[in-house]
């Protein structure tokens, strides 16, 4: 029996597969742009590694495709042909592969649940569970997850860095700014190359609306473009548009969405996620961005149908439902038919907000913004079931406060952006829409006070 980079037993043919494994888990940690060279010299020097059977599984699934599901399903069927001579750690990952390829990613979630209490050196559990709690809206597991590991790390361990960045995103989900900040830049520091530690900071610049400290940090991280990153380089640079956005400067955001945000060739669903949402975000703004929505929306055309994130699906009808309303009507239809007949996870969310939310997004986009408000208002507070982050999610809020005054609805709109300044009071652009309804409820102290808010938050 081999063991790994962390001590843990592994059932590979030689030494030679579990170093290569060793690394090829740390490229993914880091978001390397070369995991998949690495998995298949791990796999050349080991055909029947049951744990890189099951990590390549994971990879397929990680891509958000339903195409991908009968790979992945045989990169299980290698690993069950491995399953009598593996370690019961490798057995909980497979099982964890088996409930994923089925859409069951609760069941998948309490698998690798059970390797990181057993085993809580086993990074790639961790990592997955990263991955489960945040798209099933979870961050106090997304936070606890690592928590529950903590105290058998320390900083001789290769992946050590690589924890402190997972640590850091859970604290600062869970509103825990200042650790989260601390912990990203050590987890920077020791990793340069750790795109999660340089998202996690940046989300920590974004939720206190520190605009020039999160795009100096962006800029300053992203100084040689981000090529050894892999895909998710364009993630980051979504965040550098956002921090833009928010300081108003959307020639700026149209600029870097046009050369570094939007990748033609991409369909990758968090890609697109980034593009659906930022154009939505410039148009609420009043910004006309021309024709780029109609690239998106023949990329999601032939997908109406995939249904394996209520996430990327409320993205995916944002360009649908801008400029291909039949599609729309389709993709809508698909969920309503998907929910009342599936039982995996994706069909009990769309039960319970992610379909009104699809609904919502449709109306808004076709200027029914009464029929918005009413989907939207009564699941607002269910949005976190979706998973993202609450930087993505964010745009729903803006939403439904966009359809309130757009739909003449001011008092809710007032609301909305009462509860938003006292959450977020440097938000510039909630202190000016707010001065904004204030002046049309006929409040002109209170919009005065607004636009001071304004001001103070520059």
């Amino acid at each position: 029996m081999l063991r790994d980079a962390h001590g843990l037993e592994v059932t590979a043919a030689n030494r030679a597969a579990v170093d290569s494994f060793d690394q090829t888990l740390i490229s993914y940690l880091a978001f390397a742009n070369d995991i998949g060279l690495r998995l298949k010299d791990t796999l050349t020097h080991d055909p029947d590694f049951a744990l890189a059977h099951c990590f390549k599984g994971y990879l397929f699934l990680l891509m958000g495709a339903k195409a991908l599901v009968p790979r992945a399903a045989k990169e299980l069927a290698l690993a069950q042909a491995q399953l009598a001579r593996t370690t019961p750690r490798e057995r909980l990952h497979v099982k964890a592969l088996e409930a994923w390829c089925m859409l069951d990613l609760q069941g998948a979630t309490n698998a690798w649940e059970a390797a990181a209490r057993d085993h809580p050196l086993d990074v790639l559990a961790v990592k997955m569970l990263h991955y489960t709690h945040f798209y099933m809206g979870d961050s106090q597991n997304l936070r606890d997850s690592v928590g529950r590991v903590w105290p058998a790390w320390h900083d001789k361990l290769p992946a050590y860095g690589y924890m402190l960045s997972m640590r850091a995103f859970g604290l600062e989900e869970t509103g825990d700014y200042d650790q989260a900040l601390s912990l990203g830049s050590r987890a920077h520091d020791i990793n340069p190359n750790d795109a999660w530690a340089v998202h996690a900071v940046a989300h920590v610049y974004e939720m206190r609306d520190q605009r020039p400290e999160g795009l100096a940090w962006l800029e300053q991280c992203m100084a040689g473009g981000g090529t050894q990153w892999h895909n998710f380089r364009y993630h980051l640079r979504w965040h550098q548009a956002l921090v833009l956005h928010e300081m108003q400067h959307y020639d700026k955001v149209l600029a870097l969405y046009d050369s570094a945000v939007f990748n033609p060739q991409s369909d990758e669903y968090l890609d697109l996620a980034n593009d659906t949402s930022l154009l939505l975000r410039l148009e609420m703004a009043g910004i006309n961005v021309g024709s780029r929505w109609e690239s998106l929306a023949e990329k999601i055309k032939l997908r109406i149908d995939e249904h394996l994130l209520t996430f990327v699906d409320a993205h995916f009808m944002m360009p649908l439902a801008t400029c291909a309303p039949d599609h729309a009507n389709q993709f809508l239809a698909s969920i309503n038919a998907y929910m009342d007949t599936a039982e995996d996870t994706y069909a009990g969310v769309s039960q319970s907000v992610a379909r009104d939310l699809c609904a919502a997004v449709r109306s808004y986009q076709a200027g029914q913004f009464d029929a918005c408000v009413e989907a939207l208002e009564p699941v607002r507070s269910l949005v976190h079931l979706i998973g993202g982050s609450h930087a993505q999610r964010d745009v729903f809020a803006e939403m439904l406060i966009e359809a309130a005054v757009r739909s003449g609805r001011l008092p809710l709109a007032r609301s909305l952006l009462f509860e938003r300044v006292s959450a977020r009071p440097r938000n510039v652009r909630a202190w000016n829409r707010l001065a904004y309804v204030l002046r049309q409820l006929g409040d002109v102290d209170g919009a005065i006070r607004a636009a001071q808010g304004a001001n103070g938050a520059v």
